[in-house]
């Protein structure tokens, strides 16, 4: 029986650098969500659009700037999966100037409101 891969390594480009990470990072993709509205006995559902979010844990290595992740302009941010799947998020953007931890890592959150993705083979 041969077993089944899942995404284990999370590979980010910001601005079209690529980004050394901490394992950890999550993607959750634009898209519609439900929210639950009570009305008296019954429940009803309405529907919202929820922003997309990646959030990854970077390394700022020795002569590279905190700055260059403080909030801006939006930009391209691509997100790879070790199957070789890719999103790509034209207009993403850092919510939050990053705090460094003393290990050299900072935790860094992007939103978007669209994404395109691109299923490829594993390498």
């Amino acid at each position: 029986m041969s077993g089944s891969q899942t995404i284990g390594i999370l590979t980010l480009s910001w601005l079209g650098q690529s980004l050394d990470t901490k394992k950890g990072g999550r993607l959750r993709l634009a898209s519609m969500a439900n929210r639950t509205q009570v009305a008296g006995r019954k429940v009803l559902r309405s529907q919202q659009f929820r922003e997309g979010m990646a959030r990854a844990t970077v390394f700022i290595e020795a002569g590279a700037s905190l700055s260059q992740f403080n909030p801006g302009d939006a930009g391209e941010l691509q997100v790879q999966a070790d199957t070789g799947q890719t999103w790509t998020m034209p207009s993403a953007y850092i919510l939050d100037a990053p705090e460094m931890q003393d290990d050299g890592s900072a935790e860094i959150t992007w939103n978007f409101g669209t994404q395109q993705e691109l299923i490829g083979a594993s390498s």
